[in-house]
């Protein structure tokens, strides 16, 4: 095995997430306050309570809405819905053989009672047996007619039940209506009948009269459920100053959703509200908190980035149980969720911004009476609001983003404007007034805030790290001033860590911005550094231990001037990083060879660190090292640069200068790539210009003016 192939297997290592009690401490520290606060904040009534009523209680005296408000009023809707179902008749579905069935048993009883007629037995006998008879009900008047009929008599006073009973059921017969069509029954009866014959007839079709069609139960129900979604929900308008209880009056359901549409009434806490808030509330900050455990462990060991999520999260939905509920028009004035997402995603991470913003938007919907409504619209206000500012270099793109949130924002209320059934065009206006408003206070909410959070909470932003990289900032320019050669060197080191870091997906910003002060500590002492020495090299009086600690107080020389010029914590890491605890190579050397021997104690002759502890800080260590080395190199071919870069990484490996930072073998593979082709790039072979000869003017291009020549 080759030891180049040696090296990269030497080191493969990952950052993983805290572990054991210290882990779980964390968590518990982070997860428990912010659960109570979100239990304070979605549970209890901030505001001062004015007026506690409840159904049935009498109003001591005037109260008027203190504000004009809207609301969709459920007890409103729900009487409308209730009265649009009470409209709607049951569904029959028709029986086609009812009809013709009846009329066989007719004519069977009919049968049963002419073979009773015709027995031998007493009159008294045959009335007992035609009592008895099932399926027929006649009183004994109709049966002792029956009884005295003749046959012909009989069979016409049979025939003409049948036809009365067929007249009847081709009517439709509910089981409500039976009652209703017996009565009809005397108005059938032919008038050539005896009125003893009649009865009869009367008698025998009334016991068959059932209903003809009977109630589709599920098409019924379809229709009423059709005529409730038919109507749209009653929307209450309370102008400002308008009474709504009088001294006196009697308190309403009615009553009291205007109360609190006002914010007027401090509903009474019932224990199931406040467990089922703990729960919820419970559950969501520890998927946060397990999120931070496995995806953002380096944000769950920084305190004050706990503190800093703790606040993007309570302060927003602080906010929102103050403004949104029964303010449906503040609702989509001042949802906060876009503003907290830019937040989240320019100081912490795009990805941290997503979960935070789920999670905003489930308690907002809560806040807001569970509507999906504004839990869809806070969703996509996030999520916008993550992605617009997931790279912020330019003031102007909060304000882009913003101008994003506010079309989204009202494509959101559009869509679900457009679900009721008779949208009225004129709000659409209003609606898009209102997008555009939020979006343009949420980007100046987290424009005016995210320098000073920054700050405060030592997070390094993308638009700080712009501010150091403009020549006019004093210390760099110093840098340029003092030390020259010191400034070009920065000046590559920042395009290889550049490039670098977007092969590997680090922060290219950062390492361009650290590389320009990562030296920047050789201000103080610049003549003992090569790049910035002319002829005279004023370590050649001192001897190699004295030179060497020289060199390496750059490094405490640099954080004292990035301290005093408040360069941010990341700035200063790697400046403090960028050498590790490498050797001063040159004059250990020295030093063993002063004395005579092959090896001395390196610890005199190393660098204090400590280790790179980023990838940030490790390209940067790797671009300082390869740039040096190439620079001093007689052979810039490029087969010597790339044999070179890679020598550069292997030994910085092979030293465990990368042990503590999160690259992997692919990363380092990355990094040597690009080192290798930038610097390809400076160094490139150029053509030998020949020697400059005097040119004389042409003729034919120029005139002479006063005894000179200028061009024609």
């Amino acid at each position: 095995m080759s030891e180049e192939h040696q090296l990269d297997v030497h080191y493969s290592t990952k950052m993983e997430p805290l572990r054991g009690l210290h882990a779980f401490t964390r968590m518990i520290a982070f997860a428990l306050p912010l659960v109570v606060a979100i239990v304070i904040i979605l549970t209890f009534q901030l505001l001062p309570s004015r007026y506690q009523l409840n159904e049935g209680d009498v109003a001591r005296l005037n109260i008027k809405s203190p504000q004009k408000v809207s609301f969709i009023s459920q007890i409103k809707t729900k009487e409308e819905r209730d009265r649009a179902e009470e409209t709607v008749g049951p569904v029959f579905v028709p029986i086609n053989t009812v009809a013709s069935q009846q009329r066989d048993n007719l004519l069977d009883i009919g049968k049963k009672i002419g073979d009773i007629r015709r027995e031998s037995a007493t009159v008294q006998q045959k009335r007992d047996t035609i009592k008895k008879m099932s399926g027929i009900s006649l009183p004994d008047s109709v049966i002792d007619d029956i009884l005295a009929f003749d046959e012909p008599t009989w069979r016409s006073t049979l025939n003409e039940a049948a036809v009365v009973l067929d007249g009847v059921m081709k009517e439709k017969i509910s089981d409500k209506q039976v009652a209703e069509m017996k009565g009809k029954l005397p108005s059938l009866v032919g008038p050539g009948l005896s009125s003893a014959q009649a009865a009869a007839a009367i008698k025998l079709a009334e016991s068959f009269v059932t209903p003809n069609q009977l109630v589709d139960e599920e098409a019924t129900a379809k229709a009423k459920k059709a005529a409730r979604d038919g109507v749209s929900p009653v929307r209450v308008t309370l102008e400002r100053g308008e009474m709504i209880l009088r001294d006196g009056d009697i308190v309403r359901p009615v009553d009291i959703e205007k109360l609190e549409a006002a914010g007027l009434r401090n509903p009474n806490l019932q224990w199931q509200d406040l467990l089922g808030t703990i729960v919820l509330a419970a559950i969501l900050v520890a998927s946060l908190t397990y999120y931070l455990h496995f995806f953002q462990s380096s944000t769950l060991a920084n305190g004050r980035r706990l503190l800093l999520l703790a606040l993007v999260i309570t302060l927003p939905l602080l906010s929102a149980k103050l403004m949104m509920p029964g303010r449906e028009f503040w609702a989509y004035l001042f949802l906060p969720t876009a503003a907290a997402a830019m937040l989240v995603s320019t100081l912490l991470s795009p990805q941290l911004a997503i979960v935070n913003t789920m999670l905003l938007s489930v308690m907002i919907g809560i806040i807001t009476n569970f509507s999906l409504e504004m839990t869809t619209l806070s969703l996509v206000s996030g999520l916008v609001g993550t992605l617009g500012a997931r790279r912020i270099e330019r003031m102007h793109a909060f304000f882009v983003t913003g101008l994003v949130v506010a079309v989204a924002n009202f494509a959101v209320i559009a869509g679900f404007e457009l679900f009721s059934r008779d949208p009225e065009p004129s709000r659409f206006g209003l609606f898009l007034a209102l997008a555009a408003i939020n979006g343009a206070l949420s980007a100046a909410l987290a424009f005016g805030t995210f320098s000073f959070l920054g700050h405060i909470f030592g997070i390094t932003t993308s638009l700080g790290l712009m501010e150091l990289a403009h020549p006019t900032h004093p210390l760099f320019h110093r840098l340029l001033t003092d030390a020259p050669g010191t400034y070009h060197h920065s000046m590559v080191v920042a395009n290889l860590a550049e490039r670098a870091a977007q092969q590997i997906g680090a922060d290219g910003l950062l390492c361009r911005v650290a590389s320009y002060y990562h030296d920047v500590g050789k201000v103080v002492r610049p003549y003992f550094f090569i790049e910035n020495q002319e002829g005279t090299n004023a370590h050649d009086q001192l001897d190699p231990k004295t030179s060497a600690q020289i060199i390496a107080s750059h490094v405490k020389d640099g954080l004292e001037l990035a301290r005093r010029h408040s360069l941010p914590s990341k700035v200063h890491d790697i400046i403090e990083q960028h050498h590790g605890t490498h050797i001063v190579a040159y004059f250990y050397q020295q030093a063993c060879q002063s004395a005579g021997v092959d090896a001395i104690d390196q610890q005199e002759f190393r660098y204090p660190g400590p280790r790179p502890q980023t990838r940030e800080a490790g390209i940067v260590m790797l671009a300082d090292s390869v740039e040096a080395v190439i620079r001093s190199s007689r052979d810039q071919s490029p087969e010597h640069i790339a044999y070179l870069v890679r020598k550069v990484v292997n030994d910085r490996l092979a030293d465990g200068q990368l042990d503590e930072c999160d690259v992997t073998l692919r990363d380092l593979d990355q990094v040597r790539n690009a080192f290798t082709t930038v610097l390809q790039g400076i160094f490139h072979p150029r053509i030998e210009y020949p020697e400059t000869a005097t040119l004389l003017p042409d003729p034919r291009s120029t005139r002479q003016i006063q005894g000179g020549w200028i061009d024609g």
